[in-house]
């Protein structure tokens, strides 16, 4: 036995268009039949003439009717789509609010202002996500700096004493043996520190930091040129071009197998822009895809654009196979950031 038919379904299965369209177009076949009926009451005559004459009637009226409605419901479908397009991110796309439909005015400047709330929500979360992950990085760096290497710098202290006291020369070279891991281990220790947060980037500014950071042994020979920079920058900048550069001088030493690199900083019109170049074997950028996906290495290319586009910059990678790799990053200046 079949289930009665919910008069309710037609509401909840049809769009708002096709509403529309049914209901205007069942009072267009009701006026349209009830008429006729009427004349044909009336006169009692002509009653195939007028059949068909209401048949061609009805038709030209029901297509016009779908076709003016179609073009009414045109911005509304131009905002569903634009709604789907909107992906985190992408600021520019916005719906255009130059309709003509005072309602659909109000509903595209509503939309476009919850976009810019989500946009700007989504900013200060992931700013305050970055700020605390250097702040955990600043705090591991420095236990590391304070604890673990003050404890290997006194064992070396105590290895250097039991070494003037020891004059079996067997042992002597076991405790110099273990006397160079931990001065390695050391090195390592402070390495690791430095990499996690250097504290000349917090006492000192971006360009000693990168000083040091192109002073580091490396695979590769590392130049660095600074131009129109005379005052700190905010930290946040600071820090974030200090990622950049590092992450991009990893790839470079990493995967690119370059011998040389160059890092250039200037400053220029309430702009900052950072370009970290190698004469690496370079990629190919289309290979690396839109979205991070899990699980896939990107050469630390989503993160970096990630710290830029969070500071309202951009970040362009130009690379081509054999010819090396290009990393531009640039941040404006006129915006107020938090610190870090």
């Amino acid at each position: 036995m079949s289930r009665p038919l919910d008069p309710r379904w037609w509401h909840r299965n049809l769009t708002t268009f096709q509403k529309v369209v049914v209901a205007n177009s069942a009072i267009i076949v009701i006026g349209a039949i009830i008429g006729p009926l009427i004349t044909v009451n009336v006169s009692g005559s002509r009653l195939p003439f007028l059949i068909g004459l209401l048949a061609i009637g009805l038709i030209a009226i029901l297509v016009a009717n779908f076709l003016i409605l179609r073009l009414a419901f045109r911005p509304m479908r131009e905002l569903e789509s634009t709604m789907g397009a909107v992906q985190p991110g992408v600021e520019e796309l916005r719906v255009q609010t130059n309709f003509a439909d005072p309602d659909l005015r109000r509903i595209a400047t509503v939309f476009n202002s919850m976009l810019d709330r989500l946009e700007h929500e989504r900013h200060v979360s992931a700013q305050r996500v970055l700020q605390a992950q250097e702040r955990e990085r600043q705090r591991v760096a420095r236990e590391l700096h304070d604890q673990t290497g003050q404890t290997l710098t006194h064992e070396i202290i105590s290895l250097d004493l039991l070494l003037e006291r020891t004059a079996d020369p067997k042992a002597h070279q076991q405790l110099e043996a273990v006397k160079r891991t931990l001065e390695e281990t050391l090195e390592e220790v402070h390495r690791m520190s430095q990499d996690l947060r250097p504290s000349v980037l917090d006492d000192l500014g971006l360009v000693p930091a990168l000083r040091t950071l192109a002073k580091q042994p490396s695979g590769a020979e590392v130049s660095l040129h600074v131009d129109g920079l005379r005052d700190r920058l905010p930290a946040p900048i600071e820090t974030a071009l200090y990622r950049i550069a590092q992450e991009a001088l990893t790839n470079a030493n990493k995967y690119a197998r370059a011998s040389h690199v160059n890092i250039d900083l200037r400053c220029v019109n309430s702009h900052v822009s950072l370009r970290v170049q190698d004469d690496g074997i370079g990629f190919d950028p289309r290979s690396i895809p839109e979205k991070e996906e899990p699980g896939r290495a990107g050469l630390g290319i989503f993160g970096m654009r990630e710290r830029a586009t969070l500071l309202r910059g951009t970040l362009d990678v130009r690379s081509a196979p054999l010819r090396g790799t290009e990393i531009v990053a640039q941040l404006p200046l006129e915006e107020r950031h938090a610190t870090s």
